[in-house]
C-alpha cells in the first residue's frame, strides 16, 4: 500500500474510534520508520491537498488529524478498486465487446 493510503487509513481509523480531536504524530504511523522520506513526502502532499491538518500536540510537536471538511474526499480516496465508477465502466465496456464478439 502506498504511504499516502497508509496515512489516510490510519488517520481515518483513529477518527472513527476517537473523534476529530485525536491527533497522531507522523512518526507513529506504521511504516514511517522503514521509509521516512517517502512518508514525509506523502504527509507534505496530504497537507498541501488539505486532506489532513497539521496541529501541535500537547508536547508542541507536529501531529496530524483528518480535515473534517474533506472527509468525503478521504473516503473516496480510500475506497477499493472495485467500488470505483471508472472500474465499473471498464467492466461494462469489456462485457459489451465480448458480447459483440460472440454475436458475430
Amino acid at each position: 500500500m502506498s504511504p499516502r493510503k497508509t496515512i489516510l487509513r490510519e488517520l481515518s481509523r483513529q477518527y472513527r474510534e476517537h473523534g476529530s480531536e485525536c491527533l497522531k504524530r507522523p512518526s507513529e504511523i506504521q511504516g514511517f520508520g522503514e521509509a521516512p522520506e517517502k512518508y514525509q513526502s506523502a504527509v507534505n502532499r496530504l497537507l498541501q491537498d488539505r486532506l489532513v491538518e497539521g496541529r501541535k500536540d500537547e508536547e508542541g510537536r507536529m501531529a496530524l488529524a483528518l480535515n473534517q471538511h474533506r472527509i468525503g474526499d478521504v473516503k473516496r480516496e480510500l475506497r477499493p478498486l472495485w467500488a470505483r465508477p471508472a472500474m465499473w465502466a471498464v467492466l461494462v465496456l469489456v462485457a459489451v465487446v465480448v458480447g459483440a464478439g460472440f454475436a458475430i
